[in-house]
């Protein structure tokens, strides 16, 4: 092989990985990559997840984690309430929303409005089964649009 092909093929090693490494990176901006789902979080998580760190944090001894224990478990249930609560809430707000918007529609818009409604409550039932969410957000199984 010559000094100049074999130079050349270096050459142009080089300038595709060059360029493969430029598509790579608009690639990346164009097309931006959804979060990994998380899973939803079992019952009683939260306060688990509180009550391991206070004991380690705090340094609580067996008397005081018994005693804290189920006041965490009582919050817990607050806060799931809560976030049903304003689920519910929401979902009013957006149906609301929809029912004043729809008369301002034509047909192919409406169409296009009802798809998009489905298309979130898909998307929503998919974070409160397995997806984003967490089972304090578990609710009737649906969501607002």
């Amino acid at each position: 092989m010559s000094p100049l092909s074999r130079n050349a093929i270096i050459g142009y090693l080089a300038a595709t990985f060059v360029a493969g490494a430029v598509a790579g990176v608009f690639g990346a901006r164009a097309f931006p990559s959804k979060p990994a789902p998380r899973p939803p979080r079992e019952t009683g998580a939260m306060s688990e997840r509180i009550l391991k760190r206070w004991t380690t944090d705090f340094h609580l001894s067996e008397e005081q984690v018994a005693k804290i224990k189920p006041i965490l478990k009582t919050v817990e249930t607050e806060v799931s309430g809560i976030h049903q609560e304003n689920e519910g809430r929401m979902k009013g707000s957006f149906e609301r929303m929809h029912q004043q918007v729809l008369p301002l529609l034509d047909g192919d818009q409406k169409r296009l409005l009802e798809e998009h409604r489905k298309k979130m409550e898909r998307r929503g039932n998919e974070r409160r089964h397995g997806g984003a969410g967490n089972s304090t957000n578990s609710g009737t199984g649906k969501t607002a649009p």
